[in-house]
Order: structure tokens, then C-alpha cells, then sequence
């Protein structure tokens, strides 16, 4: 990882601020994308001397473009896109309404589709580049999860295999990882009686962490995974 790099969007979360501290130890260049969070996101940056900020509405495709060409500018190369990014609304079927729906895809599946594309245009112009996108075992396995989050993060891993073969010509990879209940982040929105379900069925006993998580997803995206395309990996300890 040194020298590469990498943008993670969706940085200041859980899972998000885990990838960018693993990356950064590896030595990578770390860019990373928040909304909201600003005093989260400038503590990230500060723990990580020469990481940068970058504010981005994922609801807001005009804004979003604007924003990865100006940063295309004081980068020339981006050699790896982690999309982190996500939300998830805890609403059973009948009492969801449009806006709710529209509200998930335009940031779970819409915003990382359209972040991709423009990212993805500095991977082809150099001819490599490696894209890592994070699923969820909501969208692979029978779980008693928000239907509309469950969905978009299948969603991913959809995305993940037709990238893979359209973007094989120019030297780019295409990943997924797919992790379990985690400690934190979604895994604090869980019922107690589903987390004590899971670490039950899961063959070592425990929910994951952050960290095993980004070790995954730093491997997937460097040089020693260059034959692995295409495909979503399971960190979930086993269920």
C-alpha cells in the first residue's frame, strides 16, 4: 500500500474509520468521504498525518461530481475506491413509504454507482485501479433486517460482478466484501436476542470486529490479490 491512493467513502462510521486507520498503517495515501460528521471527520485526519477530508452529499449527484473532478485536480491518481458508504432505516414493510425507499437507494446504491463513475474515469485514464465494494450478510442470508437495507447491499454485490467484466479491459479489479454483525456501527442497532442468535450459528462464537473487517478489504484492493475479480468475500465467522 505504499504510496497508493486510496478513497473510502463513508469514512467516519464504525466500519469506515477501521478501513482508513488500516489502510493509512499500510501506508497508503488516505482520502475519505463524510457528510454530516465534520468534527468527527477532522479527528480521523488528524490521527492520520497527510489523509484528506472530503465533504460529499450522496443524495446529491451534481454536487458529488463537482466535488471528485476538483479533487481530481490535486490528485492525478486514485488507485483504490472502497464504497463504505450506507444507511439503514429499522421500518417493517407496511409502514414504509416512498420517500423512505428513496432515501436508502439514493444513497446505499445510487450514490456509490454514480461516486464509482466518476472516480472510475482517473482508474481508466492510468490504466489500474482496484474497487472495493462492502455488502452485507443482511443481503445474503435469512435475517430479520430492514428490507430496504437488506436489498441495496445485495444490491452491491450485483454491481460488484458486472463492474468486474466491464472494467476487466482496463486493467481494473472488482470486489466485494460481505461482513457479519459487527461490534459496532449497525451491530449497535440490533436486538439483543438476534445478536445472542448470531454468535450462536456462528462457528467462532462471537461477533466480528472493524479491524478484521479492513484487513479483508486492504487485501482485496492491493497487488497480492491481482487474481482475485469479481468476487464477494465473506468475513463473517463462519455461519
Amino acid at each position: 500500500m505504499k504510496d497508493k491512493v486510496v478513497f473510502v467513502s463513508g469514512g467516519t462510521g464504525y466500519l469506515g474509520s477501521a478501513i482508513c486507520r488500516v489502510f493509512h498503517q499500510y501506508g497508503a495515501r488516505v482520502l475519505f468521504s463524510y457528510n454530516r460528521n465534520e468534527k468527527e471527520a477532522i479527528s480521523l485526519s488528524e490521527s492520520m498525518p497527510g489523509s484528506t477530508p472530503v465533504c460529499i452529499d450522496f443524495a446529491n449527484v451534481s454536487q458529488m461530481k463537482q466535488t471528485i473532478e476538483k479533487l481530481y485536480g490535486s490528485h492525478s491518481v486514485i488507485d483504490i475506491l472502497v464504497n463504505n458508504a450506507a444507511v439503514a432505516q429499522i421500518m417493517p414493510l407496511p409502514l414504509i413509504e416512498e420517500e423512505d425507499v428513496d432515501h436508502v437507494m439514493d444513497i446505499n446504491i445510487k450514490g456509490n454507482l454514480f461516486l464509482t463513475k466518476y472516480i472510475v474515469k482517473g482508474m481508466i485514464r492510468n490504466k489500474k485501479g482496484s474497487i472495493v465494494n462492502l455488502s452485507s450478510i443482511a443481503g445474503v442470508r435469512i435475517l430479520d433486517v430492514p428490507v430496504t437495507y437488506a436489498m441495496t447491499k445485495a444490491a452491491m454485490n450485483g454491481m460488484t460482478v458486472a463492474l468486474a467484466g466491464e472494467l476487466k479491459r482496463f486493467g481494473i479489479r472488482v470486489n466485494s466484501v460481505i461482513p457479519g454483525l459487527l461490534e459496532g456501527g449497525v451491530g449497535d442497532g440490533v436486538p439483543e436476542a438476534l445478536k445472542k442468535d448470531f454468535v450462536e450459528h456462528c462457528t467462532l462464537g462471537r461477533a466480528g470486529k472493524a479491524e478484521e473487517v479492513a484487513e479483508v478489504i486492504c487485501f482485496l484492493a492491493g497487488d497480492k490479490a491481482s487474481y482475485v475479480n469479481g468476487q464477494s468475500i465473506c468475513v463473517d465467522g463462519g455461519i
